[in-house]
């Protein structure tokens, strides 16, 4: 009978002892499972189909295609900080602000995608491309991030395309780019006009994984520059030396920051002289503008094609500014009495524009192979500064002189770069002059077949392991692979 309580005792208490290890079980569910959620996701995102695979004997190939997707993804990615400009006006309404405090949005958004240039870009140089433009892309569509990716898609471009068509694959997605600016304006203020001006960004977050699914499946991976790895803040600090250790990357940037304030400086303050006597445009109206500017991005790649991908890039940046200085004189002299000003000056300036940046990065992403994300961020940053100039000095010029004052104002900024782009030669090692000579043709390109992509590798890595550990500490030596390249190109001719 003992025995018999005994066993019965036991069996009463199984299913507490059952009962009070179940909690901890669930508990620990619970726990484990986000990061298990989290160890799938980053399973997921670091994979890489077969058919993308990196193969040593058999590199990735740059196809049309392949360029095209970087530049649909370009395009939307950077779009995303563009929303909000045409319809501040109507936040302001909807959340029962000031106009002025509803500007804080646009501004603080330029903020914090500038200190994402400086601190998230040069990791490029670090981590595997394809799992680090994935995982930003897919941040920035769950958590509404500001665009990076497209920061990382163009050095990338420079590594996966040969050299003799480098111009032609970063004008495509360089006005891919340019397009996503533009298309922004157009895209968000003909939502808001018919609809919800939630429902723009409804749109946003279903193409960012549309986009990330596209380059999921079809990116290719391609390896680390530096796979031995960087100290992070070595990296912010080989930044700052590359910038003042290379003569072309210093003239490239000043060049960037006045095209780049003479763009702003003219979207900007066209929507004071549109929406005043004589036009009196809509909102809707002087969105549309922005389709000129559209318009002359397809003469981009063609132009690339025919010239920069031939002749050295100041011939390219040359033709560009003059381009550009063209357009702004028409616009600016005609505009207040004819609105063909404004259409002209629309299509030469972004014309000019996009093709002197593209040479200009064509040019810079030849300097250091190895730490061409650092370079396109100090590029970036220069150019970024020159965008906020031109908002800030057009809109102050504008209101106390009008629209020929603000005008004037980007002819100065077009006629400096003119001077910085013919104050130094294509064949200078310094900082100013044209010695090393006159010639115009490109001496690095080798075979049309692609060869010079070869030649440049073989170039890059002149010195033997000495300056590879140097490009990997400090982003090489001053000028010394620039210079071992012009020396070996020279040697051949």
């Amino acid at each position: 009978m003992t025995n018999a309580l005994e066993r019965s005792r036991c069996q009463s208490n199984e299913p507490d002892s059952a009962s009070s290890a179940s909690p901890s079980l669930e508990t620990k569910s619970s726990i484990s499972s986000p990061l298990s959620i989290w160890r799938k996701t980053l399973d997921f995102i670091t994979y890489t189909p077969k058919r993308c695979r990196y193969d040593p004997s058999n590199p990735p190939s740059f196809s049309l295609p392949l360029n095209l997707l970087f530049a649909f993804a370009g395009t939307f990615t950077v779009a995303n900080l563009y929303y909000n400009h045409p319809i501040l006006d109507i936040l302001a309404h909807e959340f029962n602000v000031t106009g002025e405090r509803a500007s804080l949005i646009p501004t603080l958004a330029q903020t914090g995608y500038a200190s994402g240039l400086l601190f998230l870009c040069p990791l490029g140089d670090v981590l595997p491309r394809r799992a680090y433009v994935l995982s930003l892309i897919l941040f920035t569509a769950t958590a509404g991030s500001l665009p990076y990716a497209q920061l990382q898609l163009l050095p990338l471009v420079g590594d996966l395309a040969p050299p003799h068509r480098r111009a032609t694959s970063l004008s495509i997605v360089v006005a891919g780019l340019s397009l996503g600016l533009l298309c922004a304006r157009v895209l968000s203020g003909t939502v808001a006009n018919y609809s919800s001006w939630r429902n723009i960004y409804w749109m946003a977050f279903g193409l960012q994984y549309l986009i990330f699914v596209l380059l999921w499946t079809f990116m290719p991976d391609y390896p680390s520059t530096n796979p031995e790895g960087i100290n992070y803040f070595r990296i912010l600090w080989t930044i700052l030396t590359i910038f003042v250790q290379h003569p072309l990357l210093v003239q490239a940037c000043l060049i960037g920051l006045c095209t780049s304030a003479t763009f702003t400086n003219f979207w900007t303050t066209l929507t004071f002289l549109l929406s005043s006597p004589p036009y009196e445009y809509s909102s809707l109206v002087i969105g549309l503008f922005a389709l000129i500017g559209i318009a002359s991005m397809f003469f981009g790649p063609l132009y690339s094609r025919l010239v920069t991908d031939r002749f050295v890039h100041t011939v390219p940046v040359a033709i560009g500014l003059c381009f550009s200085l063209l357009g702004i004189c028409i616009g600016t002299y005609t505009g207040t009495f004819t609105v063909a000003g404004p259409v002209i000056q629309a299509f030469f300036l972004d014309l000019g524009n996009l093709t002197s940046q593209t040479a200009n990065r064509s040019a810079i992403y030849g300097i250091l192979p190895k730490a061409r994300n650092r370079v396109n961020t100090s590029y970036m940053i220069m150019t970024f500064c020159g965008q906020l100039a031109g908002t800030a000095v057009g809109n102050h010029i504008y209101a106390t002189a009008g629209w020929i004052g603000s005008g004037s104002t980007s002819v100065g900024f077009i006629g400096l770069a003119l001077v910085l782009c013919l104050a130094r030669g294509p064949w200078e090692k310094g900082w100013i002059g044209w010695r090393g000579g006159w010639g115009i043709r490109r001496r690095d390109l080798g075979g049309k077949d692609g060869s010079g992509r070869k030649e440049e590798e073989e170039t890059a890595g002149a010195g033997g392991n000495q300056d590879e550990k140097q490009a990997h500490q400090e982003g090489s030596a001053p000028g010394e692979e620039e210079k071992n390249e012009k020396e070996v190109a020279a040697d051949r001719i």
